[in-house]
């Protein structure tokens, strides 16, 4: 959401990924994770406290973990396929094309979250409580500070601002009371914005009343909140904009395509540095075969270039996102989005005859709006 990320594995199927904006979360979770151990309890060596605050830290994000997956998990038993959950600074997203099935799945899969939360919450604070004998201070009191963290993580989400859970449950509410989810999206985009704001105000109050650190941590939550809410509806704007656009009307047709046979250090300087493209199909015999691309010519140490062609290192059709000309272009911008190499091929017949890239969609957007206007 922010930037890279890491792919961690999968989890019932489901694929993990961690945005690098965590690693700022991770660092500053285990800080402060490590203060309040060492102020609660003065005898802590510095190293028992650094590990305490290390599993801690591991533990909230399991717990955050634990919330996306019951989000997934609902999506899956329900028939809606899952992209994938990233981690990311403010909390965690989970890919799945939820609005497909209807008001009443989306209002269920968006409250399973929460719900978790609670669970976890209520289940930490009876260990903390409980623990106090057999486990001792410091994990007893570890354990009831997560146990309070998941109980607050609950509530947020439960502002009912999109694209927090509450606010996909107000969308739910409202799509089923209008039957318009483009309204249903508006009206809680606006909340989202609204909640966004109100929270950024509190982080002001704070800054007034010396709080530094809160203030900026309200205030970067509550821009993030805002910013993401007004980007969810114009995504819906874009995909409704996309509906009666076909694939062949905005595909790039002229394919500057390369032979199999050719070395892979002369597709390097006669392709990818004279043109600006990020891939080229392939073609053997005058067939699409295959679709070079730059994070794969990357992945081959230059040492390596003369020695290989194109055929070596391409990608095969059949992994690549492809689709019938006729193809409406919300379904193509759907298998972008889930691809993995940033573009889809174009066929008609069998045969190869455009590719679409993000920088065709933005185009076309762009004049589409430029006309409108």
């Amino acid at each position: 959401m922010f930037g890279n990320s890491w792919r961690l594995g999968r989890i019932a199927g489901i694929e993990i990924r961690v945005d690098t904006s965590w690693v700022v979360i991770a660092l500053l979770v285990t800080y402060s994770l490590y203060l309040r151990l060492t102020e609660s309890f003065e005898g802590l060596q510095t190293g028992v406290a650094v590990l305490l605050a290390g599993l801690f830290a591991l533990l909230f994000f399991g717990s955050v973990l634990t919330h996306e997956l019951a989000h997934a998990v609902t999506a899956l038993r329900r028939g809606i396929p899952v992209r994938g959950i990233t981690l990311f600074l403010f909390g965690g997203a989970t890919h799945a094309k939820v609005e497909s099935k209807g008001p009443g799945e989306e209002f269920v899969i968006a409250g399973v979250g929460p719900l978790t939360s609670l669970v976890l919450g209520g289940l930490f604070l009876l260990l903390g409580y409980v623990g106090r004998t057999f486990l001792g201070m410091p994990l007893a009191g570890g354990f009831r500070y997560l146990g309070v963290v998941n109980l607050m993580l609950a509530v947020f989400n439960m502002l009912p601002g999109f694209p927090l859970d509450g606010g996909r449950v107000l969308r739910a509410i409202v799509w089923r009371a209008t039957g318009s989810l483009a309204r249903a999206t508006r009206v809680a985009s606006i909340a989202g914005q609204v909640v966004g704001y109100l929270i950024i105000g509190v982080g002001v109050l704070f800054l007034t009343q010396g709080v530094l650190v809160s203030a900026i941590w309200l205030a970067s939550i509550g821009w993030f909140l805002s910013q993401a809410a007004r980007s969810s509806y114009e995504e819906l704007q874009v995909r409704r904009m996309l509906e009666s656009v076909e694939a062949e009307d905005l595909m790039s047709p002229e394919l500057v395509s390369i032979p199999a046979d050719l070395p892979l250090r002369t597709a390097v300087d006669d392709y990818f540095m004279r043109y600006d493209h990020g891939a080229f199909p392939v073609h053997d015999d005058g067939r699409t075969v295959g679709l070079l691309t730059l994070r794969g010519v990357k992945r081959v140490p230059q040492a390596e270039w003369t020695g290989r062609t194109a055929a070596d290192t391409m990608e095969p059709i059949g992994e690549q996102c492809s689709v019938d000309a006729s193809a409406r272009m919300d379904t193509v911008l759907s298998k972008i989005q889930d691809g993995g190499s940033g573009r889809c091929l174009v066929l008609r017949d069998g045969l190869v005859v455009g590719i679409i890239t993000p920088s065709d969609i933005a185009r076309w957007l762009e004049r589409r709006r430029a006309l409108r206007a």
